[in-house]
């Protein structure tokens, strides 16, 4: 988190943003931040995207419970406590209330910068660091105003901390109660952010949100989906790229109970792959477990280092990408 504070510091999105924001009809706070157009929209020239109903990112929920959607797949490197801080900082909201789930698939989910729906490059936070700042500052903001208007006071004089709106003369309003209330509150153009130095939980050791499902067995994974006919498929590849099958024995595989069927299947890498189609994740492993392959390495190009030094000495001479994009 460290990292990507430093980079965002210095970070500078220009595209406009905007909050949509309801009132749940259980009772809470919904709030939506959307983007105008994705930067390579913008580039492209392409229109802009349908609007999406308000209830994309943030939801408040009346027993204080704080649910935040998260635009990444979790990989390990740990986003979906990382990008929730992000947004509760900048929120003051209590963490121990917070819950992340994992955000479906939709354009208004797309990386801020790509203008795709994807996770890679160890730019989850270096690219919604801004964004999800920005939603948390912005709700805060919604629910301060809210607070003050009860009150009668100048917002100016209210305080926010752990979910809870602090004004003058010893009042206070939890973001719970005043969720509704915030809800039909005018949605404002930009909300200060924090300086770095008064961060509670960017930078800071918290729990992360996903260690007790991850412990006790009830978090889903990919590998857990199971829809009705599904199938499953496990490809066998060949050892070297280019290799293709001389010969393949699936006589073993196929008495597996549970196996589809096996055939074969065009790789990346110009080759020939073998697939197992099964009903189930570990019934298409045995399966290819079971397969006895003869692989053939006769159209697979040698590896000449000589050639290969050379052959990179002519690539260097010549403009990359880059270099094209910048004449």
């Amino acid at each position: 988190m460290t990292a990507a504070t430093n980079f965002a510091n210095g970070l500078s999105i220009s595209r406009r943003r905007f909050l949509g924001v309801s009132a749940t009809a259980a009772g809470g706070l919904i709030v939506s931040l959307y983007l105008n157009l994705p930067l390579a929209a913008q580039e492209a020239g392409q229109a802009k995207p349908r609007v999406y109903p308000p209830d994309a990112f943030v939801h408040i929920k009346p027993d204080g419970k704080i649910v935040i959607q998260v635009n990444r797949l979790e990989f390990g490197q740990g986003v979906q406590t990382s990008l929730p801080m992000i947004l509760a900082d900048e929120m003051d909201a209590d963490w121990s209330q917070i819950e992340a789930e994992l955000a479906p698939a939709a354009d208004v989910y797309k990386d801020p910068l790509y203008g795709i729906q994807m996770v890679g490059g160890s730019g989850s936070i270096a690219h919604s660091f801004q964004q999800y700042r920005e939603l948390g500052a912005k709700t805060r903001a919604m629910l301060v105003a809210a607070a003050a208007e009860q009150w009668k006071v100048p917002a100016s004089q209210c305080r926010t901390e752990a979910s809870v709106v602090h004004g003058p003369a010893g009042r206070s309003a939890k973001y719970a109660d005043l969720a509704d209330a915030a809800a039909h509150m005018p949605v404002p153009e930009t909300a200060p952010l924090k300086k770095p130095a008064d961060f509670r939980l960017i930078g800071k050791k918290v729990r992360r949100l996903d260690s007790r499902p991850k412990c006790d067995g009830s978090l889903k994974f990919g590998l857990d989906l199971d829809l009705p006919g599904m199938k499953v498929a496990l490809v066998a590849r060949p050892p070297i790229f280019g290799a293709s099958p001389r010969s393949v024995d699936d006589k073993a595989a196929r008495s597996v109970p549970g196996v589809a069927d096996i055939f074969e299947i065009p790789s990346v890498s110009r080759g020939t792959a073998v697939a197992v189609v099964a009903d189930k994740f570990w019934t298409a492993k045995q399966a290819r477990d079971r397969l006895q392959i003869d692989w053939d390495l006769s159209k697979v190009e040698g590896a000449d280092s000589s050639q290969l030094r050379e052959k990179y000495r002519q690539l260097a001479r010549t403009p990359g990408n880059c270099c094209h994009r910048s004449r």
